[in-house]
């Protein structure tokens, strides 16, 4: 199963039932089973996994409730929330076995997957009325939800709500969700509020959060967030993905801010990522071609904009567009000057 040998399982198992014809100890048991059942699942095969479950019920095996949570996390996998609920509603009432918090958590997850928010609460609310305690998991995916769904006010509500539940605790997980909300529409300040509190909460920011706050910022367009962020990543020596670099170096080429695009697209090239210059090349042609060309500029108005120019030419130099540089070495400086 670990080696995703999926044919080799099956006939694993059918060897064993074979074999039980004389030896009853190869009997294969619901623990055997289920674990076709993951690995046909893990392959995306739910078509064999549910005759699987089927061929339990004619071998007098009951299923667990671990082998329909599996099914029901390979439907939602599929994007077949229909299917998965059926199992929920039909097969596992008539095996009368109760749904838990993990069943609710896998459902809630695959309407998050349809951008079904309504059914993400409904099923919420279900479980709830169930009796079954919502876990910090619960919370969080409900507010994934309402993040991806572009309403990062009812997400606020749940995590007010997560935080008034003494059954769970608020973790950096729902933090991040609640960053990512308000990110996903570039809504930065209502963002960095949130992680000014998870701060004073003694929760420290991660790769997650500096991920949201930059696609944030990249949704927002705002070169100048783009470089505090920048230059706090560099002041603290942050541990950050190569999403996070893209997303700020995407803004810094959008805003012609040359010197820090390269920086940033340094660091990529230090942690081993090689940075897209098609898509930059692609950037720089549709947004900035026509840099520098005016013929009317005053001289001091050309005079502020010489290390601007500079540092495009050296951009276009890492391109492998046109430039001044081709003849010549450049190098950025500890200081971050050209020379």
């Amino acid at each position: 199963m670990n080696a995703g040998r999926v044919d080799n399982v099956v006939a694993m198992m059918r060897a064993m039932r074979r074999e039980a014809e004389t030896a009853p100890a190869s009997r294969p048991d619901h623990v055997t089973y289920t674990t076709v059942i993951s690995t046909l699942v893990a392959a995306g095969d739910m078509e064999r996994a549910r005759a699987v479950l089927e061929e339990m019920g004619r071998a007098g095996v009951p299923a667990s409730r671990v082998t329909y949570n599996v099914l029901i996390k390979g439907y939602c996998q599929q994007l077949q929330v229909g299917k998965a609920r059926e199992l929920l509603a039909v097969d596992m009432a008539e095996a009368g076995i109760e749904p838990d918090v993990v069943t609710y958590n896998t459902l809630i997850d695959g309407c998050v997957l349809t951008d079904d928010s309504a059914g993400a609460v409904a099923l919420f609310n279900e479980m709830r009325g169930r009796g079954i305690a919502p876990s910090a998991v619960s919370y969080t995916t409900l507010m994934k939800a309402f993040a991806s769904s572009g309403q990062p006010k009812l997400a606020h509500k749940v995590f007010d709500e997560m935080e008034k539940d003494p059954r769970v605790a608020v973790d950096r997980a729902a933090w991040n969700m609640l960053v990512e909300a308000y990110c996903r529409l570039g809504l930065l300040e209502a963002a960095k509020k949130v992680v000014e509190r998870m701060k004073a909460r003694g929760v420290q920011p991660d790769v997650a959060t500096y991920g949201s706050l930059a696609k944030g910022i990249a949704v927002a367009r705002r070169p100048g967030e783009a470089l505090l962020l920048w230059e706090e990543i560099k002041k603290e020596e942050m541990e950050v993905d190569g999403e996070v670099l893209e997303a700020l170096a995407d803004v810094c080429v959008r805003a012609a801010l040359f010197r820090k695009a390269l920086e940033i697209v340094a660091r990529m090239e230090e942690m081993g990522m090689e940075a897209n210059k098609g898509k930059y090349k692609r950037m720089y042609v549709e947004l900035h071609s026509r840099m520098f060309t005016s013929r009317h500029a005053s001289q001091a108005r050309q005079d502020r904009r010489r290390e601007r120019k500079r540092a495009a030419e050296a951009f276009k130099f890492w391109l492998g567009l046109p430039n001044s540089y081709y003849a010549t070495d450049w190098r950025l400086q500890d200081d971050g000057n050209l020379t």
